[in-house]
């Protein structure tokens, strides 16, 4: 397991989308976009394009679940 991320905040550029703002800092986006936008709540009033000069806060998150591998066959 990866330690959790600090919290960092990020302001755009002209044509941002927040999925890729997400994925260079966390390195994932399942489950993780939506915790950016609820601690982030203005961002609800842009669309999938962002406009230059949004602050945007990185919160902290737990670190990503463990995943395991079954082999089924040999």
């Amino acid at each position: 397991m990866t330690a959790p991320v600090d919290t960092a905040t990020v302001i755009t550029t002209e044509g941002a989308v927040l999925d890729e703002i997400v994925w260079r800092h966390y390195g994932r986006t399942e489950g993780v976009v939506e915790r950016v936008i609820a601690a982030n709540r203005h961002l609800e009033s842009f669309g999938p394009i962002l406009p230059a000069g949004v602050r945007i806060t990185l919160p902290p998150l737990p670190p990503a679940p463990e995943r395991r591998v079954i082999r089924i066959w040999g």
